[in-house]
């Protein structure tokens, strides 16, 4: 039976943030370290507890995933409750385990694990029964539902720390889990994919021991070849405790089984690596235990189609006079959402902001180019991160209910500096498109400037697309940039 995490008051155990941060500057930025040394370690006390603290200081985990990867980890908590993602994540669960060293020292260690079958878990060989000799796993508990730092109760359900079938150069190991909670989240059901080279994938995990984080920023299939023998190598960001994930494809697929790190920031040859899950379906005994008949299975909508839009050709004029509004065409009176394919989102507001794709951020995370940037009209700006200059790449405003826009306001380019600004694409070309069916082709003109685009009758709308068509090249880097949208 599931029961409830207790949770301690978190005031004192957010203290000591610098020394936090600072063991973060130490740390490689992908684990290089090795997911399986469990980077991580925490007090024996803490078994139980939802917010956990690693032994080297007493601050909140986010600053050091922030030092780490400036903010590549996505928190599923901010996703819709409805939202693919989120939905989809629910059989994936923190495995929390009490484990004892030779010298009788306790501590407490964090892997990811996944409900596959009911009552049986995925995790990784080394976090139970463990590689590490003479160090034993007293007990475990799945931790279900855990998003944010600030939860004081999650569904837990005792583990057997004693695998049903576990394989150590495979690294996978299966294990009981009591209380049925696949009756709550169900079960993802495997079946044999494999990635291409340079595929685009993504994890869901618990990288040191934190709520729930989804990581699809640049994470794809090594290349040229992701296969190497019973090793896949794959570039998406991972922590300790991201060990026993899954990787998936765009399609909600399994690929592999996570389980070492490897990747180093700026390297373009390094990768960390999993257990392809094609060698797992192949060992037997595994087959057996995941393949049993009549196990509920979380069933997730098909994967939408990918949002291509057609570039226009043609010269760029310098002006932000709009072009003849192509005709709308007929809808209802506010159309669906388009589809966001792999797109990115950030909330705004009782809204939200979301963009075909996303530069990395830069300057170990002192620079982001997120879609929410396009709120704050302070310079920074959202940077697309497509092959070549950018055409086709999208921003869209979900407003969250209906909103009545009159004009709408740019700052084109990544207005932070001159430099910044002279140095990447600005948008030359755009098409906007709304809920209502209208699209207008628009021309922004080469300046940081404010522009204004007065619709020619003000609209209710509940979201808005601008559509990148032509752009101004840059004189270092083909990235297009645009610091401000608003609407009025």
């Amino acid at each position: 039976m599931a029961a409830k995490i207790r949770h301690e008051p978190q005031a004192a155990r957010r203290a000591g943030l610098v020394a936090l941060i600072a063991l973060a500057a130490l740390m490689p930025l992908a684990g290089a370290t090795g997911a399986r040394a469990v980077d991580f370690t925490f007090p024996a006390d803490s078994f139980g507890e939802l917010l956990l603290v690693p032994n080297q200081s007493t601050g909140g985990n986010d600053a050091l995933l922030q030092a780490q990867k400036g903010g590549a980890f996505e928190p599923i908590s901010e996703f819709n409750i409805d939202d693919r993602y989120r939905q989809f994540s629910k059989p994936i669960a923190r495995l929390d385990m009490l484990k004892q060293r030779p010298d009788g020292r306790k501590f407490v260690a964090t892997c990811t694990t996944n409900l596959i079958a009911p009552g049986i878990l995925l995790t990784n060989y080394h976090c139970i029964p463990g590689k590490k000799p003479g160090v034993r796993t007293l007990k475990a508990l799945a931790v279900f539902d855990y998003l944010r730092e600030d939860q004081t109760k999650a569904p837990r359900y005792k583990v057997d720390v004693r695998p049903i079938s576990a394989n150590r150069k495979m690294d996978y190991a299966l294990l009981r889990v009591e209380g049925s909670p696949e009756r709550k989240f169900g079960t993802f059901k495997l079946k044999l994919s494999k990635a291409r080279p340079n595929q685009s994938l993504f994890i869901v995990h618990h990288p040191a021991g934190m709520p729930k984080r989804l990581t699809r920023f640049r994470c794809k299939a090594y290349a040229p070849q992701p296969y190497a023998g019973p090793r896949f190598r794959h570039r998406c960001d991972t922590l300790g405790g991201s060990s026993g994930s899954l990787i998936f494809n765009l399609d909600f697929e399994a690929v592999a089984l996570h389980h070492s790190g490897g990747l180093t920031e700026g390297s373009r040859t390094s990768f960390n690596s999993g257990t392809p899950l094609s060698a797992l379906m192949q060992n037997p005994r595994f087959a057996s235990l995941v393949e049993s008949p009549g196990a509920p299975t979380y069933k997730a909508a098909p994967a939408p189609p990918v949002v291509n839009p057609r570039p226009l050709p043609g010269p760029v004029a310098p002006a932000i006079n709009p072009l003849p509004p192509e005709p709308a065409r007929p809808v209802q009176r506010h159309a669906a959402l388009p589809p966001l394919g792999a797109g990115l989102c950030d909330h705004a507001g009782r809204g939200r902001v979301c963009a075909s794709s996303m530069l990395r951020p830069q300057g170990s995370g002192k620079y982001n180019y997120r879609m929410r940037n396009l709120t704050r009209n302070d310079g920074m700006a959202w940077v697309e991160n497509a092959a070549g200059h950018g055409i086709g790449q999208w921003v869209l405003f979900d407003f969250g209910a209906e909103r009545l826009v009159s004009r709408i306001v740019f700052r084109n380019g990544y207005g932070r500096t001159g430099k910044t600004f002279s140095s990447n694409n600005r948008i030359a070309r755009a098409l906007l498109e709304t809920s209502t069916g209208k699209r207008y082709p628009i021309r922004l003109g080469d300046h940081a400037r404010r522009q204004v685009y007065t619709l020619k009758n003000p609209e209710k709308v509940t979201w808005i697309r601008l559509t990148i068509r032509s752009v101004y090249q840059g004189r270092k880097y083909t990235d297009t940039a645009l610091s401000y949208m608003g609407f009025e």
